[in-house]
């Protein structure tokens, strides 16, 4: 028996082919019982230690530390050298690792060093070390100490694999194999007994097992809650800011129902001892509030809570919303609370960087979490290292399902498997990106979650500096257990988006919007939701939303929550009854009166988490604790709890007066629900950011879409979507204006919505920063006076054309005068800024060639903006169908009249050439099929791009896409 101790795994990113998993079933097949991973971080530490210790296998945290031009293997016995780990891992991120160092965490912790050199240096400093050798003759060259011990660096598991292993280390350095492979690892896979004793003596071998046995870390039950503040007694300021905030919020007007409810709540936190954690919620919502950060109304169970709501954590009255404190935190169920907050996306760090400052840099962390290679990314770097024809990567990978294994892959298209089979470099790649799919790749920071500890992390978890935030080194998981209180920061774009509109309100208009007083009875509110116009609207924005809301005519605040509740996989089934209910098609019906209450807001049907508990308790006198138990076994489908429960729901049933009868129907109805309830505080706090930013679309409909604009520029698909939304409600879109344009801001001004000097093409941000920042000496009095100033930073005719394109000008001139009279402006420019002052050239005055202007702005905007090359001919003909209505003809002949905007041509498997002509016109785009027996029409006619057509065809659905297949068409320019 021998332990490994030297094991590299896919931790060490892209330096080994290791997985942790594998590597359990290859220790459990060699009958090893103990082994170290020593990657050259901790980052896999805390999933080495529990899926080994599951498996009845010791595990050994070990860490490889460079040290004076060399390496040294570092591993803790106990928790104290755990912690001496974690300090080495941190600083050896940010320096050398010295012998100060070393002097200063050398306790509890074994090194191994491979010359006499650094031995005879640490031989003073450590109680245990070894001199590692793979090898018998390594072994006799050591002179200088007994302590040998065997050690193979092992970076793969199979003898075979050696061979993929320079494939990995190119991705990781950026090479290809035209670089050359100039590393060969052949004898670094994992060795049993047999072979060891072959290779190495007896006591280096049993050296490894004398560290086995001298390596045992356990880690303390010990809860690193944040303090709110070293001088005050937490619990009773806790009660006393709550108390306040309970009078604040009810006018002073305290019915026994709230003070109950609050006294309830405030005595399960305290006897919870998660005073502390409100406290630093609290604080740093205050922060962010008194700094005019904008903080979302709540999100997940937190809303439940009375405590949150008068802290100002959350703005949702639980009682009013009929929302469950257990739902949130219960003494049954002894879990961290979980209080996660919505910052706009552009402020979420001002709150974090106050955080950092109140507790310290190093008690305030991100989350690291791991890129790994995935089927299509994997293949994409082993392609990129063998010099493969992006070509052929892409016909590939376009294939490959979402989440889909390389190895099902093959297995389910062989038209594409037989094309890799068919190629030895393509076989060589696929084996290649099969064997290190799913390893790790890359390190990135969890989305939200923040860590805050009394204690330095470095002292309980090892971290690593990413920019200018601390990031623990083990992903999220891992850090409850270890006693870590994770919060979620979320950046919200949609807060950003609403800030904005709130803020410009203001400026422009003079007109103070309180968020959180936004009225929830507003008819003209409710009319959108009705309407199905909840474009832009945060939750509500897919198309299939927005024909639900079609179908419900929401006409209160709770039909809005039951929607986001509804609209998910799986219960949307229940869409139907749910609608006929409320329309009163079909009679809304209980199993037993107590239910109404209950379910009376949804119709009967059980939509909400809550729901289940509430029923739970009023029929079969559960404490909303137990329901709260009843209601996680339910979702969790854990069968041995739910038949435990079973007898206990129907006996409280039968005892309270039910049938047996009764109380199974209701337990088997909540069952099959169980699965779809959904979170209400969750959906109630959810549908307040909705239903206020629809308020804000519905009252501020060009700040509304200016905002939404600026957050789509440079997705042409979306911008015209929105500008086809404004034209329809009336409200024109202004081409950008060399005055009066912001750089990125879309502006609202009297006649409507003007774009940013940035979303024309070929301008830039530095270049429309730099007309801004030139206009603060004054805006340009004529074209003569822009160019003069612009020509001072640069002469770029590709910017100047694109302002003309765009008509950023035509206060001064039409785009056609532009156009022909840019030699003489050119000239007098470039003239006037190297000499001063010149005289001006004479204008020659052109009529604007409207068809031609169009083009131009196709060409900066990527469409048409101030009409549609179609819109006059549309006006000459009946009966033609616009774009945006073709999904109404499906399986119908229509006429259409399109301007092109792209052809191509293929050849069919019979040799036989058809196209595909893609177009647009004013409403939206098609794409038109023409096949073999149409395509010689399309030929004749000579199509080509910007041509304007009257297309009559058949209407057809392929996936999500409508098309049109060609029956005639017929040039009309």
């Amino acid at each position: 028996m021998y332990t490994p101790l030297y094991i590299k795994t896919d931790y060490s990113l892209l330096s080994s082919l290791i997985k942790i998993d594998n590597l359990i079933k290859k220790l459990k097949d060699k009958n090893i019982t103990s082994c170290a991973i020593v990657d050259d971080n901790l980052f896999g530490t805390m999933e080495f230690i529990k899926k080994l210790e599951k498996e009845n296998i010791k595990p050994i945290i070990g860490l490889d530390v460079p040290f004076k031009e060399n390496n040294i293997l570092l591993y803790a016995k106990s928790y104290k050298g755990y912690k001496n780990l974690i300090k080495i891992e941190t600083i050896k991120q940010e320096q050398e690792i010295t012998l100060d160092l070393l002097k200063k965490y050398h306790e509890d912790i074994i090194v191994i060093c491979f010359t006499k050199l650094i031995y005879d240096e640490l031989k003073d400093i450590f109680n245990d070390i070894y001199t590692g050798v793979s090898n018998i003759s390594e072994e006799k060259n050591v002179t200088y100490t007994k302590n040998v011990i065997y050690i193979n660096k092992t970076l793969y598991l199979e003898k075979y694999e050696y061979k993929y292993l320079p494939y990995v280390f190119m991705i990781k350095d950026g090479k290809t194999i035209s670089d050359g492979i100039n590393f060969v690892y052949q004898d670094n896979y994992l060795k049993n007994y047999d072979e060891v004793s072959n290779i190495a003596s007896i006591n280096a071998i049993n050296n490894t097992l004398k560290i086995s046995d001298m390596c045992n870390v356990s880690f303390p039950k010990e809860l690193y809650m944040p303090k709110f503040d070293l001088n005050i007694d937490s619990k009773s300021y806790l009660i006393e800011l709550a108390n306040k905030g309970l009078k604040k919020r009810l006018n002073n007007e305290v019915s026994d129902i709230y003070q109950n409810r609050l006294n309830y709540e405030l005595k399960v936190i305290i006897d919870m001892h998660f005073e502390d954690y409100f406290l630093v919620v609290y604080d740093f919502i205050r922060y962010a509030k008194t700094n005019d950060i904008l903080v979302g109304p709540g999100r997940g169970s937190a809303a439940g809570s009375l405590v949150c709501y008068c802290l100002g954590i959350t703005e949702v009255d639980p009682i009013k919303y009929n929302l469950l404190f257990e739902r949130f935190l219960n003494k049954d169920r002894i879990t961290l609370p979980d209080i996660d907050t919505d910052f706009p996306d552009d402020k979420r760090d001002d709150v974090i960087s106050y955080v950092k400052e109140k507790y310290g840099e190093k008690n305030v962390s991100g989350i690291i979490t791991f890129g790994t290679l995935k089927a299509k990314q994997a293949l994409r770097d082993v392609g990129r290292v063998l010099n493969i024809n992006l070509k052929d990567i892409d016909y590939i990978c376009k294939s490959i399902n979402l989440n889909e294994s390389l190895k099902d892959f093959k297995r389910r298209n062989r038209e594409v498997a037989n094309f890799i089979d068919s190629d030895e470099k393509l076989k060589m790649m696929y084996e290649i990106a099969t064997l290190i799919e799913e390893n790790k790749r890359h390190t990135s920071i969890h989305a939200a979650g923040i860590v805050i500890s009394r204690e330095k992390l470095d002292e309980v978890v090892p971290i690593i500096k990413s920019d200018d935030i601390y990031l623990t080194e083990y992903s999220m998981e891992y850090l409850e257990e270890l006693g870590l209180i994770k919060m979620d920061f979320l950046g919200i774009k949609n807060l950003s988006i609403i800030k904005n509109i709130i803020d410009e309100v203001k400026m422009v208009l003079n007109i103070d919007i309180d968020f959180n007083k936004i009225p929830l009875d507003d008819k003209k509110t409710y009319e959108l939701f009705k309407r199905g116009e909840t474009t832009g609207v945060f939750q509500f924005e897919s198309e299939g939303m927005k024909r639900f809301l079609v179908d419900l005519e929401p006409n209160c605040f709770n039909d809005i929550s039951s929607a986001i509740a509804l609209y998910r996989p799986g219960p949307a089934s229940n869409i139907p009854l749910f609608v006929k209910r409320k329309k009163g098609y079909e009679k809304t019906s209980y199993i037993v009166p107590a239910m109404e209450d209950i379910l009376k807001e949804t119709y009967g049907i059980i939509v909400y988490q809550e729901q289940i508990m509430q029923i739970a308790t009023t029929l079969a006198s559960y404490t909303l604790s137990e329901a709260d138990l009843l209601r996680r076994a339910m979702g969790k489908k854990k069968y041995e709890i739910l038949k435990k429960e079973e007898d206990k729901f129907i006996n409280n049933c039968i005892k309270n007066g039910y049938s047996y009868e009764i109380a199974k129907q209701v337990y088997d109805l909540i069952l099959a629900f169980a699965n779809y309830g959904f979170n209400k505080s969750h959906s109630v706090a959810y549908s307040l950011v909705a239903y206020k930013m629809c308020y804000l679309k519905a009252h501020f409909p060009k700040f509304f879409y200016s905002n939404l604009l600026e957050g789509v520029i440079g997705s042409e698909v979306k911008t015209l979507d929105y500008i086809k939304e404004l034209k329809r409600l009336g409200i024109k879109v202004l081409p950008p204006d060399i005055n009066k344009s912001y750089e990125t801001k879309y502006r609202v001004v009297d006649e409507g919505i003007i774009m940013p000097l940035s979303s024309i093409r070929n301008v830039g941000g530095v270049i429309a920063h730099y007309i801004i920042v030139e206009r603060k000496n004054g805006l340009y009095k004529d074209i003569f006076d822009f160019l003069t100033r612009f020509y001072k930073k640069t002469n770029n005719r590709k910017v100047v054309e694109s302002l003309i394109y765009a008509h950023a000008f035509s206060s001064f001139y039409n785009t056609k005068t532009l156009l022909e009279n840019y030699e003489e402006l050119d000239n007098y420019a470039t003239l006037s800024s190297d000499l001063g002052e010149v005289e001006k050239p004479n204008i020659k005055l052109f009529n604007e060639n409207y068809d031609e202007a169009l083009e131009h702005e196709k060409e900066v905007f990527g469409f048409y903006l101030t009409s549609h090359k179609t819109e006059k001919y549309k006006l000459q003909y009946q009966g033609i169908v616009n774009l945006n209505e073709v999904q109404n003809f499906l399986n119908k002949k229509i006429n259409i009249i399109i301007s092109v905007d792209k052809i191509k041509e293929v050849n069919t498997k019979n040799n036989e050439v058809m196209a595909f002509i893609n177009g647009s016109d004013n409403t939206g785009y098609i794409s038109i099929t023409a096949f073999p027996k149409n395509y010689e029409e399309v030929k004749n006619i000579g199509i080509k791009k910007y041509d304007i057509l009257m297309v009559n065809g058949r209407v057809e659905k392929r996936y999500d896409e409508y098309n049109i297949i060609l029956e005639r068409l017929r040039k009309l320019n």
